[in-house]
């Protein structure tokens, strides 16, 4: 359907017309200008300046034309492959042609459907997998893509073809629900239960103190292998070296093996520790990727003496006081504003709370500190002088205008990197109740990095409510709210425990209390162990004799693995410091030499990092197909196996739901924008002047 609309009243065509009409009789025939040779020629004359005067009297009205066109479209049919290496292994050994027939089944739908393909795993990508190497399998993070790109499209179905194993993301059942179009399974894989031995977790703490006795638990897992004995055998990795430091023999007594198996060993010298959990093969396992496990542990070299000083009594400190009892690794005292002076010297760190206070000279007492170098944690609220806090710490730009502002619950700053936390720790802080703020400005300085935002009236906001930092070697950090003790009941209240509180406390006292490192030259990796589908990252340090960071010299890096292969590369100077990002690496044990030459001095920086491999697709190995014929009932689809990709093809093409459909789509355009109508005004206006020129009439 087409039609002319007009931005004012259709019944102005009429006054459109009468004009043009009008402007061509006053010009032709109301004077006898014409000769009378040309007499007959003043009606195509007047024609042409009714044309022209009527198409821009009407291009005034600013008029659209618009039309619908109605077309056949094919149905969209998606089509998702599994690229696990878990499938790939069994295609590998039962059905190596099974992905050049679906390539096949696909290049045949392609011609009555819009075919949209994907593989996934680690991640989805807009193809059908070449190669079978994703070592992790996210099946609910596919679904959840589809249902969110094609929100707005017409879906018929979904193929998904996969052996059912997923160990990442939400069960997948749930997740397909969202669709709302019929689900094709393809059941690939193995469902028979194999022979298998497998570390399936360990347990441990991350941070020991020197002396201390640390237990390390495992989960042993076997599957068909009753009547067999094995050891689990625990050493310790030092520059691709081993050292047995315990182990325990073990019978297997079912056929369907579990059992938790505890290790002690006394945490000895200070450092960083690399231990491995190994398992000793059994004879008919189908593998022993999954005999082995690499785990890091920190020793610190004696506990963190913790000081609470505060304005007054607080329901803050209680929650902190309770979070660092819960840690056996934190000694903690309390004092008043109103007591005889601390020792401070005797503390690794020293916590604010609610100072400065108003009307009170605080001066000596943070010079007192800032003179020790001790850190310390400045906790803000009510009873916060703000304009003293600004001039003693330096981590934040503060402009309060009143203490009693709004209230305001947490945002978790992604790109926060002065120390790790557990995943979930950013959604479940998320849902923490909101605490009383100041009103007024605040932002983050360059020696302070937020890692937790305002979020007013849940809209995120550049104020920061929690920052860590460090100035001139001293770390410090400013929490700036009342009801620190509101998160710690919530904790409880929303998850039945306080892990993620206590454990954010921990990390941000285990981050602030760390002994200061002098050395004028260091290099250390972003973490101590990596998946082997990471990037290494490494950051270089370099001080002059005054404790100012440079990056004039060159900074090189030798690497080196287990069998003595070596990897050479150049640091890259960013900001006043040195990055190098040395890409996905095989996996195994590596140490690594930095070494520059600053004032006629060779400097050197040591340490090692582990690669370890990505054990998900070979800890469960048994195909799982009950969750794909599930997902099918559910969405009134079908299930096939990989030999039936056939029938599959059949069903689809009898499908009531994958049928072309009939689309109509809108379109409107200005007349001004058509340019055969503009084409005829110049026309006419210029046949019109043309003819006048000829005749005389000027």
């Amino acid at each position: 359907m087409q039609q002319l609309v007009f931005e004012y009243s259709g019944w102005y065509v009429l006054l459109c017309l009468l004009v043009a009409l009008t402007a061509a009789f006053l010009l032709y025939f109301r004077t006898n200008e014409m000769p009378e040779s040309y007499a007959s020629w003043k009606f195509g004359l007047a024609f042409l300046r009714f044309i022209s005067v009527f198409i821009i009297s009407l291009l005034l009205l600013s008029p659209l034309w618009r039309r619908n066109i109605t077309k056949l479209q094919k149905p969209i049919l998606v089509i998702a492959q599994d690229a696990s290496t878990s499938v790939g292994d069994f295609l590998d050994k039962n059905d190596p042609d099974y992905l050049a027939q679906l390539n096949n089944m696909v290049d045949n739908l392609k011609r009555d459907y819009q075919v949209e393909t994907f593989s996934f795993g680690e991640k989805m990508v807009n193809e059908l997998p070449d190669k079978f190497s994703d070592r992790i399998t996210n099946m609910s993070e596919l679904l959840e893509e589809l249902s969110t790109r094609f929100a707005g499209s017409k879906i018929g179905g979904v193929v998904l073809a996969s052996d059912g194993i997923y160990n990442q993301g939400s069960n997948p059942l749930y997740t397909a629900a969202k669709l709302n179009v019929p689900i094709y399974t393809v059941g690939l894989g193995d469902t028979s239960t194999r022979k298998d031995l497998i570390i399936n977790r360990i347990f441990h703490n991350q941070i020991v103190y020197a002396g201390d006795e640390m237990e390390v638990q495992i989960d042993v897992l076997a599957k068909n292998l009753i009547g067999k004995g094995s050891k689990i055998s625990l050493v310790e990795v030092n520059a691709g070296k081993t050292k047995l430091l315990k182990s325990v023999d073990f019978k297997i007594d079912k056929s369907s093996f579990f059992n938790t198996f505890s290790l002690t060993i006394p945490a000895s010298s200070p450092g960083t520790k690399y231990f491995r959990i190994i398992a000793s093969p059994v004879e008919g396992e189908v593998s022993k990727i999954n005999n082995s496990r690499d785990f890091v542990v920190t020793v610190l070299d004696g506990r963190q003496k913790v000081l609470i000083f505060a304005q007054s009594p607080h329901p803050d400190m209680g929650a902190l006081r309770q979070s660092f009892s819960a840690n056996k690794n934190i000694e903690v005292k309390t004092a008043f504003l109103g007591d005889p002076v601390p020792n401070f010297a005797e503390y690794d760190l020293i916590i604010l709370h609610q100072l400065p206070a108003i009307g009170r000279n605080f001066a000596p007492v943070i010079k007192q500190i800032k003179d020790l170098g001790k850190s310390h944690w400045w906790i803000a609220g009510a009873q916060t002088d703000f304009k003293a806090l600004n001039e003693f710490q330096d981590i934040n730009s503060l402009r309060i205008n009143s203490n009693l502002g709004s209230e305001s619950e947490s945002l978790w700053n992604k790109n926060f990197n002065l120390f790790s936390g557990e995943p979930e720790w950013p959604q479940k802080t998320d849902r923490y109740p909101p605490i009383q703020v100041p009103f007024g400005d605040i932002e983050a300085n360059n020696a302070g990095q937020v890692l937790l935002y305002q979020r007013i009236k849940n809209i995120g906001t550049s104020y920061p409510l929690l920052t860590l930092g460090e100035n001139n070697g001293v770390r410090s950090a400013l929490f700036i709210g009342d009801g620190l003790w509101k998160w710690r009941l919530a904790n409880f209240h929303l998850y039945e425990n306080h892990e993620v509180f206590d454990g954010l406390m921990g990390k941000i006292t285990q981050y602030l209390s760390v002994k200061r490192d002098n050395r004028r030259f260091r290099v250390t990796t972003g973490k101590p162990v990596y998946d082997e589908n990471e990037p290494v990252s490494l950051v270089g340090e370099l001080y002059n004799a005054s404790y100012e960071l440079i990056n004039t010299p060159e900074v090189n890096l030798a690497l080196k693995n287990t069998e003595g292969k070596e990897y050479k590369f150049l640091f890259n100077r960013v900001g006043k410091g040195y990055q190098l990002n040395a890409g996905v690496l095989p996996t195994g044990s590596y140490s690594y030499e930095a070494t520059t030459s600053y004032n006629g001095k060779e400097w050197k920086s040591e340490g090692q990092f582990t690669v370890q491999p990505l054990q998900f697709e070979f800890i469960n190995i048994t195909a799982d197909h009950n969750i794909l014929k599930a997902i099918s009932t559910e969405s009134d689809g079908q299930f096939f196996g990989q030999k039936e990709l056939n029938e599959l093809y059949a069903t689809i093409k009898k499908s009531a739901a994958l049928k072309p459909v009939l689309v109509t789509e809108k379109s409107s355009q200005t007349l001004l924008s058509m340019p055969l109508l503009l084409l005829l005004l110049l026309v006419a206006l210029s046949l019109e002047w043309a003819i006048r020129r000829y005749i005389g009439i000027y």
